[in-house]
């Protein structure tokens, strides 16, 4: 039996990785635009994009491990199947309930790391991809800026630079020119040769010029016009509104909490939106053991068409599950059921 077991297993799991890998490249398809734009203008360096593709993983985990266990079980089940082991197994006494429960050790197995994905690694790399949006966010100002073109983004300021080298937090501009219309009637020009701008907290930057010159209207004396120059001088820049670079979900602050924290707000004001995130932590894992249950009486029941049909029933069997799951939480929001009832 111990042989037996090792065997069923090993079949299994090979086919839940394998799955399990593909349902995760093809949910990870989706960001893969705003992480190739990021790389394309220099606005964030390879680590930086590195960090956001782990960051991402551990929340498309939550859905794709429950997915592996059925596509494992499916797969493996209907090839042994197909190849008539499993009639042999079951005329040799192996029944039913003992291809439960081998197969139930690997869907314990990952019904255990969902869990603790759920609960624990999935809230923290999404506070660590908020972290990364707003640092992201402070670089993209300066990395906005294009050469040759008039930028009115920044507040109180319309922007010329004749050549923009981008670096990792910094960049470089060659050929400044700057206005102040922050007071219509008595703008400023400041011109400069060369500058490094400085990515701040909030959508800030500092720009720090070199060998410039000054130009300024008084408003109470129009036909005074002065005139200053300067070897070095620090001006901040405040962004107005940005493209945002945001990666995650519409509920990404709620998906950051921990555990504590959303059972404390489940009490507050929307309290539901909080303890039905609450229970799709609990419900996510356990689909792990609900497909598992599905899975093998349709898998060793696969005569015919072996590998091909249990893929089929698997994104069958996936898209029902989770189109139920998606139809219940919104049920639970619009308050027509129990988040309990909508989430499970």
């Amino acid at each position: 039996m111990r042989i037996l077991t090792r065997y069923i297993l090993k079949e299994v799991l090979s086919h839940a990785l394998i799955g399990g890998a593909i349902f995760t490249f093809v949910l990870f398809i989706r960001y893969l635009p705003s992480l190739l734009e990021l790389v394309v203008r220099n606005s964030s360096s390879l680590g930086s994009v590195m960090e956001i593709v782990l960051a991402l993983l551990p929340d498309i985990f939550t859905v794709t491990i429950p997915m592996a266990v059925l596509v494992g079980i499916l797969l493996g089940l209907s090839r042994l199947a197909a190849d008539s082991e499993v009639t042999a197994m079951r005329a040799s006494g192996v029944g039913v309930w003992s291809f439960v429960r081998i197969v139930g050790i690997m869907a314990i197995a990952a019904w255990g790391v969902s869990f603790a994905n759920s609960m624990y690694f999935a809230p923290r790399a999404t506070a660590a991809m908020l972290n990364l949006e707003k640092s992201l966010a402070n670089a993209q100002v300066s990395a906005e800026v294009q050469p040759r073109v008039f930028y009115e983004d920044f507040r109180n300021y319309v922007l010329y630079v004749q050549d923009v080298r981008a670096g990792v937090g910094a960049a470089n501009w060659r050929g400044i020119f700057l206005a102040d219309v922050s007071d219509p009637d008595a703008p400023k020009i400041t011109t400069a040769e060369r500058a490094t701008v400085v990515s701040g907290p909030r959508q800030s930057s500092l720009m720090r010029l070199r060998d410039g010159t000054e130009h300024q209207t008084v408003d109470s004396t129009p036909g005074d016009y002065t005139v200053s120059t300067f070897q070095e001088t620090d001006l901040p820049l405040q962004a107005g509104a940005q493209t945002s670079v945001r990666l995650g979900h519409r509920d990404t602050p709620i998906l950051a909490m921990t555990l504590q924290e959303l059972l404390a707000h489940t009490h507050g004001k929307n309290g539901l939106l909080y303890e039905i995130e609450f229970q799709k932590r609990l419900a996510y894992p356990a689909a792990c053991l609900v497909l598992m249950l599905v899975g093998v009486p349709l898998g060793i029941s696969s005569r015919r068409g072996g590998k091909s049909a249990g893929f089929v029933l698997t994104i069958a069997l996936v898209f029902i599950y989770y189109f139920l799951s998606s139809t219940g939480t919104a049920l639970a929001r619009q308050h027509k059921i129990p988040a309990f009832v909508g989430v499970w």
